[in-house]
Order: structure tokens, then sequence, then C-alpha cells
């Protein structure tokens, strides 16, 4: 990856709607380059996709949570796959430390949380009792963007 690849994922990681035009003007090469470099980016897979970032809050969506999860070591990937088919939870990840698998997960409020995880995810064959969930108070930063 050159200095007009990164120079193009700094632009777009900024905003995702910024034209060719526009990237090539700040770049000073042409649009059809603009082009040609993020359809690389794309089929290299450094660009995954392109998507909107919404306000969760505007959207309804007042709980935002990491819960944590032990699981029976045979089944933390059926559990994983589970988890990761609901469109409350944002991110499943295994991990290190105190629990096998972390989740981001998005709620209307407290009250659905609970409920979300009494229905859903206590229920779930493989998921050990014991878990630790942590509802989001100020969020201070918050970005997908890396340095380029």
């Amino acid at each position: 990856m050159d200095d007009i690849d990164k120079g193009i994922l700094r632009v777009i990681q900024e905003d995702t709607r910024t034209g060719y035009q526009e990237i090539a003007k700040r770049l000073s090469i042409a649009p059809s380059t603009v082009h040609f470099l993020i359809k690389k980016l794309i089929n290299m897979g450094v660009i995954e996709r392109f998507s909107a970032i919404l306000n969760l809050e505007k959207m309804g969506y007042m709980t935002i949570a990491w819960i944590g999860l032990s699981c029976d070591p045979d089944k933390i990937d059926s559990v994983a796959d589970i988890l990761a088919s609901f469109d409350q939870i944002q991110m499943v990840c295994t991990a290190s430390g105190d629990h096998d698998l972390l989740i981001q997960i998005v709620a209307k409020n407290e009250k659905d949380l609970w409920r979300f995880i009494n229905k859903n995810i206590k229920t779930i064959s493989g998921v050990e009792k014991d878990f630790d969930v942590s509802c989001f108070l100020d969020v201070y930063k918050k970005t997908n963007s890396i340095v380029v």
C-alpha cells in the first residue's frame, strides 16, 4: 500500500460520503485513479464495506453494554455463532481473561437488555451461569478509524 492508497483511506475514514472528485482534488490525482484504487482496496479486503454510522440515542437505543460470558469449552464456537445471529448484538469476540466471549449489545433501555439476556442468552446451550454486564454511561470516544 502506497501513500496515495493511505491518503484515500484517511479521507474515506473521515466521511464515506466523500466523492471521487473531492478525494481526487485533496490528493491531487485524477478521479478515475481514485475509482481504480478504491476498487483495488476493496478487492484486497482492506475496505470491507461502506456504512452509515447511526446515532443510537436518536434511534431510540438508550442502553449499550458489554457482556462477558463463560462457556463450555466445546461449545464456544456454536455459542458465538448463535449470538452473532441476533440483530441487537453488534460484536461477538473470543477473549482472553475472565470470559470466553465478549459481546457488545444495544437495547432500548436496561429493562429490554435484561429481557434479552434472560430470554436469548441464558437459554443458549453452553453458556455458563456466571457472566458480567457493563452498561455504557458516558462515551468519550467512539471510532472505527485507525491511523493510516
